[in-house]
């Protein structure tokens, strides 16, 4: 009723709320879309630009930390080809090698170890130089703690190799010499040894222990400790050589990129490539680029919420700014749109007193006549022509219930007649016509059920003994032949059901089911709890049936308006419809000469 007068919340349709809110829509629009337009307009040229200045920035870091690597790597394999073209040291290993060949498997010479420390005295990033022959460990600078021939046999595959170098990932190695032992991270580098007259192999590998953090600085050094910016250092297999976390050396890289970032970047087959990637529910953007020194790849890591930290900045700030300027035009709107809404909104209070029934209320009209004035005028005399309308119906009404009630006075008292049919029963009986005080009695009894007005609904009880009643006076009446049977189960005997739906449904069996049938007849009343708690009475007959169009015909009379002479069976069922929902009601199952079943589905009423 309150959306006819045009006052309803704002809702899908903005042209039917409020002229309170089509005012703040109005200023919202002028207000807040070219601060949008402007705020997204900037929003994307910032992103844009930041992105092209990072990723510019990311790759030459990249390229930086790669060649800063490959530098120290190449001074590295400067350093071990001091070693190994040196023919003083080749000459002292061969014969250390020759001379303990049945003595034990671990060596060592002070004279070898003083000219390797000369050689190596102005690099502090060397951890230790080791000799391995297939038959000996050969200490140049620091033993290491395992060197057994199962803990080296890996440095041996250098013989395969050739002349060339062989680089060994990061690893956790402890050193002892006479006075202490040190455990550090270390990736090595392991080179052939050959005669220096001749350049024959002698059967030693020269392996160059270099501390793992040099790595890590020179990562560090190229990224300016920048945060935002993840540099490390992996093998052509994709196991980690260098991370800032120690406790990730020697994994595979899929445990910090996943596998796809695994397959990015070891089976590329580009040198260098940059690609986004999203792990762990992170975005990225990743570059790799391989060194020119061995197989190993420098790889940066960027995420973009740390990429785009700048422009959510600005976005944040876009949006505070819209916050206020969303205030602002509600203020604004709320001022502007009071002076028009108020006193539609005084009229709309006013109308809502007249709808629950107070026609005393008037708008009080201002001096100077506006619109508003008009309609408040307007309003008052309709309100004051409905209240005189309605006195005068009230006043006819009153007249017709006293005629109503001088009717009924005249109308017999229901407890007089059951009186006099009382009276009647006693002198059947004292005048020993007992067929009629029996039917007498059977009257009085249907009558007290149903002259009740005041009761739409009996207990199942009452309304099973109100048909055995009716069925009780027709077979004084007609004396027909029909058997009745009557199963009421004790857990609805006292549950409620809509009155006078039974003997209706009994009169049309003994009318119609029966006529021209020359067999004995029977009709089966039960009431029963039905299957969803509620009640199901079912009154079954032996009759002659009926087509089953025809008895679905019978419960449509009311919708069609024709009579198809089962009348009283749809004014039952509407009325139960009526009475308990459309869920309930009548149903009828017959065929010719196979009698007919009609059953009854109520709710569970108390």
């Amino acid at each position: 009723m309150i959306k006819k007068f045009g006052w309803a919340l704002p809702s899908m349709n903005i042209w039917k709320s409020s002229i309170r809110y089509k005012w703040m829509l109005l200023l919202f629009l002028f207000s807040l879309t070219p601060l949008i337009i402007m705020g997204t307009i900037s929003y994307s040229l910032s992103k844009s630009t930041i992105n092209e200045k990072v990723t510019a920035y990311s790759e030459q870091l990249l390229k930086q930390t790669a060649d800063n690597i490959d530098t120290r790597l190449g001074i590295y394999k400067d350093l071990m080809m001091q070693v190994v073209n040196n023919g003083e040291i080749v000459r002292m290993l061969r014969d250390m090698d020759r001379a303990s060949s049945s003595n034990s498997y671990d060596i060592d010479s002070l004279s070898l170890t003083t000219k390797l420390s000369t050689i190596i005295a102005i690099n502090q990033d060397i951890q230790s130089i080791s000799f391995i022959s297939k038959d000996h460990y050969i200490k140049g600078i620091y033993r290491w703690k395992n060197r057994t021939p199962k803990d080296v046999s890996g440095f041996l595959t250098t013989l395969e190799d050739g002349s060339n170098f062989r680089w060994f990932p990061t690893r956790f190695n402890t050193y002892v010499d006479s006075l202490n032992t040190q455990s550090v991270d270390v990736f090595s580098l392991a080179k052939q040894i050959y005669k220096t007259s001749d350049d024959s192999p002698v059967g030693i590998i020269a392996v160059l222990d270099i501390r793992g953090e040099v790595l890590r600085e020179l990562g560090s050094s190229s990224t300016n400790n920048d945060r935002d910016i993840q540099s490390f250092v992996i093998d052509g297999q994709g196991q980690i050589v260098s991370y800032g976390d120690n406790s990730m050396i020697g994994r595979n890289v899929s445990e910090v990129l996943g596998e796809q970032g695994y397959s990015q970047i070891v089976h590329s087959g580009q040198d260098e490539f940059r690609f986004p990637l999203e792990e762990h529910g992170k975005k990225l953007i990743v570059n790799f680029k391989k060194l020119h020194t061995n197989n190993w790849i420098v790889v940066n890591v960027i995420s973009e919420s740390v990429l785009y930290k700048d422009s959510d900045r600005l976005l944040r700030m876009f949006w505070i700014i819209a916050l206020l300027c969303i205030v602002l035009s509600i203020v604004t709107a709320i001022f502007l749109a009071n002076s028009i809404s108020n006193p539609i909104l005084k009229m709309i209070r006013l109308m809502r007193q007249v709808m629950s029934g107070d026609l005393t209320v008037r708008f009080r009209v201002r001096k100077h006549s506006d619109e508003f004035d008009i309609l408040g005028s307007n309003f008052n005399y309709m309100v004051a022509r409905i209240d005189e309308l309605l006195k005068t119906v009230y006043e006819e009404q009153n007249q017709k219930r006293n005629a109503e009630l001088k009717a009924l006075q005249a109308q017999i008292n229901p407890h007089f007649l059951y009186n006099t049919l009382d009276i009647i029963k006693w002198t059947a009986l004292i005048q020993k016509a007992n067929n009629a005080a029996e039917m007498v009695s059977l009257l009085s009894r249907l009558l007290r059920i149903s002259l009740d007005k005041d009761k739409e609904t009996v207990t199942v009880e009452e309304e099973i003994e109100h048909v055995q009643c009716y069925l009780g006076i027709q077979k004084f009446r007609f004396h027909y032949n029909i058997e009745t049977n009557v199963y009421v189960e004790d857990a609805v005997r006292h549950l409620q059901t809509p009155k006078l739906i039974l003997q209706p449904i009994v009169e049309n069996a003994i009318l119609h089911a029966f006529s021209d049938s020359e067999q004995q007849g029977q009709i089966d009343i039960t009431c029963v709890r039905g299957s969803d708690g509620g009640i199901c009475f079912q009154i079954a007959d032996n009759g002659k049936g009926m087509d089953p169009a025809f008895a679905k015909s019978l419960l449509r009379h009311h919708e069609t308006g024709e009579k198809t002479g089962g009348i009283g069976l749809a004014n039952v069922d509407e009325r139960i419809k009526l009475i308990s929902g459309k869920a309930y009601g009548i149903d009828i199952v017959s065929e010719p000469e196979s009698g007919t079943i009609i059953t009854i589905r109520l709710p569970y009423l108390e």
